[in-house]
């Protein structure tokens, strides 16, 4: 391919051992990339993981190892640059005023939503037309359930024809999730979405539906490869997750876990173990499907103690999900800089790279 040729083999240090000290950066889902760059050396990627470096399995002597570190998404919302968030006391991310229950936007329905894992947000829309028709309040609060245009303005906006600036309905939306309790971020195209982070730096606790998986490989990645190179993307995807087989993405062989999907995640060998981000504090998890999230959501805003806890615990880690851009690249904690870390600890204690 062109890349090999015109990239890959004009990089004189490529080669050999050497091949493992290069660090790639794919700015994609890993399954949209290139088939090249999805299992090339050491990368950077949204994510999900499907890492040799971590798998159980033996290699075939042919074999190049890789592995992938998963980061956020961007957000370039000024107000949520990392001299904002880290001037926000701890105490503000439970103190802040709420004005909503939950908030969650959604967009057009469409028949591909029947094919793939969007198909949950059908579900939950159904549940709530269905089954919450009388329901104005959750926990003594309204909730927000909005439409947004293809210009990202609501279906209100649109209506009313006032579609406006892209960045102002965005900020609209930012701001809504500031003024919830919960936001829900359900299945999409990929296990990581980039709505799950931005709701996070809103102060707004994600609300996602929990599946128990089977954790493999996903012919996905294989873009329709050749029989022998979906076995091999299955075997290497076999035993990745040691710890828990927790997707919040499907309960099928395509349900990447936690740790597959989401940066720095407890038990992904990702960071020092007590550096690692445990989202299982401060996420709520609903099984059993869309039609649990009313009571999981009305139990919870009964008990104000465990909303501060989680609150807490996301605030600790909001930090991590926002990356400093001008005046403030480089100078705090943020997602750049645990990057740096990760990639630091993948070189100096993979278990098949010599530091």
């Amino acid at each position: 391919s062109l890349i090999q040729s015109q990239v890959l083999d004009k990089l004189n240090y490529y080669k050999g051992d050497l091949k493992r000290r290069h660090l790639f950066i794919n700015t994609m889902e890993v399954f949209l990339a290139h088939p090249l760059l999805r299992t090339i050396g050491r990368s950077l990627t949204l994510g999900p993981r499907l890492s040799s470096i971590h798998s159980n399995v033996n290699h075939h002597d042919n074999d190049e190892l890789f592995e992938h570190l998963i980061v956020p998404y961007f957000n370039d919302e000024p107000g949520y640059q990392p001299s904002i968030i880290h001037s926000r006391p701890l105490s503000l991310w439970y103190t802040h005023p709420r004005k909503y229950s939950f908030a969650y936007f959604y967009g057009s329905t469409n028949r591909r939503m029947t094919r793939n894992y969007r198909i949950h947000r059908q579900y939950f829309l159904e549940e709530v037309a269905i089954n919450w028709k009388k329901v104005g309040l959750i926990g003594g609060k309204p909730f927000i359930l909005e439409k947004i245009g293809h210009d990202g303005g609501s279906e209100s906006d649109i209506e009313s024809g006032q579609h406006g600036e892209q960045t102002q309905k965005r900020y609209n939306q930012m701001k809504t999730y500031s003024q919830s309790v919960f936001c829900p971020t359900l299945p999409g195209d990929s296990p990581p979405q980039k709505r799950f982070f931005d709701v996070i730096l809103a102060g707004c606790i994600p609300v996602v539906l929990a599946f128990n998986t089977t954790t493999k490989a996903t012919n996905r990645l294989n873009g329709g490869g050749s029989r022998n190179d979906r076995e091999r993307f299955e075997d290497l995807g076999k035993g990745v997750s040691k710890h828990n087989h927790i997707s919040w993405f499907s309960a099928d062989s395509n349900g990447y876990t936690v740790q597959d999907s989401y940066p720095w995640a407890k038990n992904s060998s990702t960071l020092p173990p007590d550096r690692e981000i445990d989202y299982e504090s401060f996420v709520v998890q609903i099984y059993g499907g869309v039609k649990n999230i009313k009571p999981t959501l009305e139990a919870l805003m009964a008990n104000q103690t465990e909303i501060l806890r989680r609150q807490l615990e996301l605030g600790k880690v909001a930090k991590y999900f926002t990356y400093g851009a001008g005046e403030n690249a480089h100078k705090y904690e943020d997602a750049f800089s645990i990057m740096l870390e990760s990639v630091i600890y993948s070189l100096n204690s993979g278990k098949d790279y010599s530091g």
